[in-house]
């Protein structure tokens, strides 16, 4: 019944010839990342709306939890008998089992459409970005059968969502145009779920992809909310589904790499604090003589300045079934802080286009009441595409700190060079440096880098820098010639009083 259908990347941005390379190479490779879906025979005509498929999803899976405080009286020590004692104890589940599709009819529904559409043309991406993390959740209850569950009894299970990968846009949604999203399990651990989310739009009549993405989703306990609670295994019965699950386990292991190579654990690579001190050097005025007398080149901006904060009030409303704030609504407020930030950073006519989405994690429930902080920054800039890192936080009431909940970083297109960004601090350059990583990391998933030419970019000076940065290396280059050293010494090395002037009220204003 089922057919994997190869993946056909297309893209309009002009490449330089070592990256067409990349991008043949990669169209084959990604064949094998694509979801499984439905033969050509198969019947799209009675697709469910997506809010109904929610609906009934909360209804069987949730609601029926509080029932179970009506019928059976002691509502968690029930819950807690039907949980599986281990994983070992549930029938196994294949792929196929968890397939699932859901109709958003913004096309075909006038007041459907409204919801879902942007001020500025084509489809909300924040709202549908939304959808796909409810829907992901909606896969994983699908996928489990705990025979300890009556059919339409309460389930024993609370699915949340631990973080989202590599969401690819391939091309524009548009808001006139009915929606479908298709979503299976890939792979399964003990008591987690990697989950592909697929979205598709119609066009002349046929379907089209237009994104995809992975959810890590966790299983806990709904007695609790706090144990871990073992799903079922998977069985994999074609090679496309060996495919899809090896894949998946891979993903585990390089997520767990990338938190080990973070920069709040490892030091830069010896070429990466090369070209941040290379940055530092070509924008330091080297006429004064201090580093704190920094210019900037043309076309550029200060890191510092390339903020936007907002805040919001969690209320009632926000919640989701387990009265905690919907992960899917902190997202999207991430996604269009990010928008709005690029926006005003670029200062350009055209709206800039989202490209990626990465490194969605989520570290800490947001509860009713909680005041949420959003900031966003513009971290990395390369010709026409920009970087964007956004966080969700906290405010604890009591220490008056903020405690960081949510992390995501955003990849923007447009159609002119933007301004080139750059780090005025140590923390900027780590930023700096994640950014980049993350946007040659996008270029890869997008196909525009082949496999494992991300990691190998990142050694790469040549590549992905500045091209100011390395002219005015090349014109300071007699500041640091050695046979220059004894003439500088020789020279009044006293800054004039009006230059130390200028210099301290520099620094004033970085301190301040």
């Amino acid at each position: 019944m089922f057919s994997k259908v190869t993946r056909i990347l297309s893209t309009s941005i002009k490449h330089k010839p070592w990256m067409m390379k990349s991008v043949l190479y990669k169209s084959w490779n990604n064949s094998f990342r694509t979801l499984l879906t439905p033969s050509a025979g198969s019947n799209t005509s009675s697709l469910k709306p997506f809010t109904v498929v929610l609906e009934e999803t909360q209804k069987q899976h949730i609601s029926k939890q509080n029932n179970g405080v009506k019928h059976k009286g002691q509502c968690r020590e029930f819950l807690s008998a039907l949980l599986p004692p281990s994983q070992e104890s549930l029938p196994p589940r294949t792929m196929e089992d968890s397939f699932i599709q859901a109709l958003i009819p913004i096309g075909s529904n006038p007041d459907v459409r409204l919801q879902y559409t942007s001020h500025i043309g084509g489809a909300r991406l924040g709202r549908l970005v939304q959808d796909m993390d409810n829907f992901a959740a909606v896969v994983v209850y699908k996928y489990i059968d705990n025979p300890l569950q009556e059919p339409e009894g309460p389930s024993a299970y609370a699915v949340v969502t631990a973080r989202m990968d590599h969401l690819h846009i391939r091309e524009d949604i548009k808001n006139d145009a009915d929606i479908k999203l298709v979503g299976h399990v890939t792979w399964v651990g003990a008591s987690s779920a990697e989950v592909g989310v697929g979205m598709e739009q119609m066009d002349d009549g046929v379907w089209k992809k237009v994104c995809e993405a992975k959810f890590v989703m966790v299983a806990r306990d709904a007695a609790t909310g706090t144990k871990s609670a073992p799903i079922n295994p998977m069985v994999v019965k074609t090679g496309d589904e060996q495919i899809l699950f090896e894949l998946g386990k891979k993903n585990i292991a390089l997520r767990a790499k990338a938190d080990q190579d973070s920069l709040f654990k490892e030091p830069p690579s010896t070429i990466e604090s090369n070209l941040i001190h290379n940055m530092f050097l070509s924008t330091v005025d080297h006429k004064v003589r201090s580093f704190a007398a920094r210019v900037k080149p043309e076309n550029s901006t200060w890191m510092t300045d390339s903020k936007l904060k907002s805040v919001m009030m969690c209320e009632p409303e926000h919640k989701n079934d387990y009265n905690k704030i919907f992960g899917g609504l902190i997202m999207e407020k991430c996604i269009d802080l990010a928008f709005t930030n690029t926006w005003v950073f670029t200062g350009a006519a055209q709206v800039p286009v989202c490209t990626h989405i990465d490194d969605v994690i989520f570290l800490k429930a947001v509860e009713i009441g909680d005041l949420l902080y959003f900031h966003s920054q513009v971290v990395f800039t390369h010709e026409t595409q920009v970087q964007a890192r956004v966080s969700a936080e906290v405010l604890d009431r009591d220490t008056k700190r903020l405690k960081l909940t949510n992390v995501l970083q955003v990849t923007f297109k447009l159609p002119s060079e933007v301004p080139h960004v750059i780090p005025q601090s140590y923390h900027e350059a780590m930023a700096y440096l994640t950014g980049r990583r993350h946007f040659l990391i996008s270029l890869e998933n997008e196909g525009l880098l082949a496999k494992g030419m991300a990691e190998k970019e990142m050694t790469e000076v040549s590549k992905y820098t500045p091209l100011w940065m390395l002219k005015e290396l090349d014109t300071e280059e007699h500041v640091f010639n050695k046979h220059n050293v004894q003439d500088m010494l020789g020279e009044d090395t006293f800054m004039e009083a009006e230059i130390t002037r200028d210099i301290r009220a520099r620094e004033s204003g970085l301190l301040s």
